[in-house]
């Protein structure tokens, strides 16, 4: 692939896609899709970058409400973000899934009321407190491979206090992998890249290598929380060096910013307190400047937009900006 972009600085101008973003209710926080659109009116890094498009899902579906149950189902949560995103061209709606509460056919309805709406499937197995490998996942991805569109989950490793992993949390990567093996041709994404400190982190990467050397699935990572405290990116370092050098060459397109904005600190209130989202931008490009030499350039425009972008045009989203 050819980048015409020309990159001068570890600061250059650029659009960015966030691949994991929010709206809706979690926990004692509301963001309504108009703080969202305000959050990203901003431009970032001093104003030489601005996000393009966010890959957005509806918490409304995914936190649980006193019974134990989604606050919303997969209708009328989902619905409501769809609407919005008729009205701005940067939102990129991947309607919550919820295995063992709803229905497939719920999606399908949404994808068939909505065409050219719903551009993925979100899961988040440790809200639905559902093992990422049960078989009650299986008709959202036949669903997924019937209409070529990715799919988020939430990931996450368990540690002990220690640090040592624990292998059986019900977002574990292993688990999200077996179930992405049986939909070898669905694009996979791990949320988080395993979630939950530096192991955790190691764990998440290593699935994701490994699906790439056994060529089973389609395993993409985002970036979202990952070495957020650190501006080393110590694990975004090792990411990319480890995809720049997999047994089937250079898959560095396997792996897309996000944040998980607006939640803690990536939310508008941190921002205009610690400029954590900015932030983030610029340790980000700086780590992979001070790494990759030469390299940095095209590995900046490639996780901060043209992977994501790439992954979106793959599914047949048509997404020419």
């Amino acid at each position: 692939m050819i980048y015409t972009e020309h990159l001068n600085s570890v600061s250059f101008n650029g659009k960015i896609i966030d691949s994991h973003v929010h709206c809706g209710k979690w926990t004692n926080d509301n963001f309504p899709v108009k703080s969202v659109v305000e959050f990203f009116n901003r431009k970032f890094n001093n104003g030489k970058d601005t996000v393009d498009k966010v890959i957005i899902s509806n918490l409304d579906c995914v936190i649980n409400n006193v019974n134990k149950r989604p606050f919303k189902d997969e209708i009328t949560g989902n619905i409501d973000l769809l609407r919005k995103s008729l009205s701005d061209s940067r939102f990129v709606p991947f309607v919550v899934c919820q295995p063992g509460y709803g229905c497939a056919d719920n999606i399908e309805l949404l994808i068939n009321s909505y065409p050219g709406v719903v551009k993925g499937l979100k899961f988040h197995p440790a809200c639905l407190d559902l093992p990422a490998n049960d078989i009650k996942y299986f008709p959202y991805m036949k669903l997924a491979q019937k209409y070529n569109l990715p799919c988020l989950f939430h990931s996450e490793v368990l540690t002990d206090d220690a640090g040592n992993l624990i292998r059986n949390g019900v977002s574990d990567p292993e688990f999200i992998y077996e179930t992405a093996r049986n939909f070898k041709d669905v694009p996979v994404i791990l949320g988080h890249m395993g979630l939950g400190g530096d192991k955790a982190h190691e764990a998440g990467i290593k699935t994701l290598i490994d699906s790439i050397d056994n060529a089973d699935a389609k395993l993409y990572v985002d970036l979202a929380w990952v070495d957020w405290d650190n501006p080393a990116k110590p694990h975004i370092v090792e990411v990319i060096d480890k995809l720049l050098h997999t047994s089937k060459g250079d898959k560095t397109e396997r792996l897309l910013f996000g944040t998980d904005a607006p939640l803690g600190v990536f939310g508008e209130k941190a921002l205009i307190q610690k400029g954590s989202y900015d932030n983030n931008i610029k340790n980000i490009k700086s780590a992979i400047r001070e790494h990759f030499g030469s390299d940095a350039d095209k590995l900046i425009s490639r996780v901060f937009y043209r992977n994501s972008k790439k992954l979106l045009n793959n599914s047949g989203i048509n997404y020419s900006a």
